[in-house]
């Protein structure tokens, strides 16, 4: 089914200042109340989710330039973010641990002439993998000290990085090997590879909540130009799917095609819907998880652009989307859009924040 979008009230602000925000940003919004944070490499916006408000808009994110592609604190309460090599070796590649209230550098880690890919981070914020896909190898860092604890071979062309709550299973996709490969988070050690298909291309990887399964996005394409932000070069001919992997066998249990890119997915605490959305779609696709089969596509108003992100909710109330007119607040229990909230071309990751 679709869903109707309800419509949508304008924000208190939207025009951007012509300089970035301060170390003092966060102070716009009241302490110990939760404010919704979305940082894009266009601008930050600070929303009031008990009105849907705007707090302020602000403008990109100084000096760095990167994209937060995930929304996973450190122990800190810190986001680990990364940005790849320049072609011409004028910038390497490099990882970025900022503050996301006041987008404060806090420290950057250079990993030379290499393409790297979304960080993961351990549950308790302990420990950050950071997949590096020109090596095939994983690189994984003290949160606290900020020095390299170990390094991990896997597969060919690793993207994505995530870590089940239980701290049991550490999971990424190897797009050029047509699997994932899981690790052990105590001894960082490969303890297995779940093959996702000939020519599917897997690139980004979700852990469910129950801890046991994990949903992977394909792109059917193998190689990928360097410093490469979108699909990647050469089409297997499998074409775009979401498949479900069972972790504890090591065995596919489904595949669903897709007929867009899906650059990401989100879960709900209960863990009872798999929200899938892409790239320059304008829609997010429910799966149920107890029967693995689609039960919705919400349309959304503009499509979600390579910088946006899906955010839920932690009091699984609502899922937040970042698309290229604004936030679009889903309602879980109903499966519609509910709000719209104009912040000045902000496009980004969604955080709820105190």
């Amino acid at each position: 089914m679709t869903t109707e979008m309800k419509s949508s009230k304008p924000a208190s602000m939207t025009k951007l200042p012509d300089h970035p925000p301060a170390a003092s940003l966060g102070s716009k919004a009241s302490s110990g109340h939760p404010y919704l944070y979305v940082v894009g490499p266009n601008g930050t916006a600070i929303i009031d989710p008990s009105n849907w408000q705007v707090v302020v808009v602000a403008a990109k994110m100084p000096g760095t330039g990167n994209v937060f592609d995930n929304h996973y604190l450190d122990q800190k309460g810190r986001v680990w973010s990364v940005g790849s090599a320049t072609l011409d070796g004028s910038r390497p590649a490099r990882v970025y641990v900022t503050d996301p209230k006041t987008l404060n550098n806090v420290t950057t880690v250079d990993l030379g002439h290499n393409v790297v890919h979304t960080p993961g981070l351990t549950p308790d914020g302990k420990f950050a993998v950071v997949p590096v896909s020109s090596e095939n190898k994983l690189h994984v860092y003290d949160t606290n000290t900020f020095q390299e604890v170990a390094t991990i071979n896997v597969g060919g062309h690793p993207w994505d990085m995530m870590v089940s709550a239980d701290g049991k299973y550490c999971c990424e996709p190897d797009m050029d090997s047509d699997q994932i490969t899981i690790v052990d988070p105590k001894t960082w050690k490969v303890i297995g590879t779940v093959p996702t298909g000939e020519g599917s291309g897997p690139f980004m990887l979700t852990i469910w909540p129950d801890n046991k399964t994990a949903s992977v996005e394909c792109t059917g394409y193998h190689g990928a130009e360097y410093n490469h932000l979108g699909p990647p070069a050469v089409s297997t001919g499998k074409g775009f799917s979401i498949k479900y992997v069972d972790l504890m066998t090591r065995s596919l249990i489904k595949s669903i095609p897709l007929d867009f890119f899906a650059v990401w997915d989100e879960f709900t605490p209960d863990g009872k819907y798999n929200y899938i959305f892409g790239e320059d779609v304008p829609k997010v696709v429910v799966v149920d998880t107890g029967t693995l089969e689609v039960v919705a596509t919400i349309e959304l108003e503009s499509n979600v652009t390579l910088a946006g992100y899906i955010t839920p909710d932690p009091n699984g109330k609502y899922l937040y989307a970042s698309v290229a007119t604004g936030l679009q607040v889903i309602d879980i229990s109903s499966l519609q859009v509910v709000e719209t909230i104009r912040i000045g071309g902000v496009v980004g990751t969604p955080f709820l924040l105190k």
